[in-house]
């Protein structure tokens, strides 16, 4: 068990220290970070502001919503002249409908339209400003409040991180696997010499035993001829003192 733990353990420390697996943490810790401020809504006000001079002639604005998810729109009318008159329509995308109609006069004479709620209640999107002015200055604002993401544009540098981090990462990968495998095949080949010098100590240990056995079958064989020799003295040749008491 202590032996796998410290397997387990040195692998990872083998992870940790590497390089390219260094470099590949990093820039997922900075593509991670930038993701992150990319998708963080923020709240924000669009303000288009104009003022229109007396000339007794219709002109028309369009109203430009922006992108996002819109909070509130409200339109602010005011006549900043000491006197006044003007006539503001509220019209409907295709300028067919008047949604609204407003007169002003008098100086300081303002009114403020809420346009979310305007378009709840008719239907349809307050998308142009039809203004007429007989007489004095009149000023307008279009207040938008949204939620967006105003720092979308980071997720493009986020996503290049990301890549450039897996890179590292699976050349990091390459690398200890690498390593991994080099160490098996050294370790195989040592426990492969360690079998081979096995094998030749037990090859020389059974060469000498059988050397002993082939001593001891020779000198039996010794024996034994010397037996028949002395055997065959005594059937058919006379000794020597035979010989002579003849």
């Amino acid at each position: 068990m202590n032996k796998d733990n410290d397997k387990e353990r040195s692998l990872l420390i083998r992870i940790l220290s590497n390089g390219d697996i260094q470099k590949g943490m990093v820039f997922f810790v900075a593509a991670l970070i930038l993701a992150f401020v990319a998708v963080t809504p923020a709240t924000s006000t669009n303000v288009t502001e104009g003022t229109r001079e007396e000339d007794g002639f219709q002109e028309n604005e369009r109203i430009n919503y922006p992108v996002y998810d819109i909070i509130n729109a409200t339109l602010e009318l005011e006549i900043i002249s000491d006197s006044g008159s003007a006539n503001v329509q509220i019209q409907n995308e295709t300028r067919e409908y008047v949604l609204d109609e407003f007169s002003l006069s008098g100086g300081g004479d303002q009114e403020i339209i809420d346009l979310v709620s305007l378009a709840d209640e008719t239907e349809q999107t307050p998308a142009w400003l039809n203004f007429t002015v007989d007489e004095g200055t009149l000023q307008y604002s279009v207040i938008f409040t949204y939620t967006g993401s105003p720092y979308g544009i980071l997720s493009l540098p986020a996503a290049l991180f990301t890549l450039i981090g897996m890179v590292y990462a699976f050349k990091g990968k390459g690398v200890i696997l690498g390593e991994i495998q080099m160490k098996q095949m050294e370790e195989e080949a040592r426990k492969q010499q360690e079998e081979r010098a096995g094998d030749i100590v037990e090859e020389e240990g059974y060469s000498e035993e059988e050397t002993d056995n082939e001593v001891i079958y020779e000198g039996d064989e010794t024996t034994e001829h010397k037996g028949e020799a002395d055997h065959i003295n005594f059937m058919g040749i006379p000794d020597e003192d035979d010989e002579e008491k003849r």
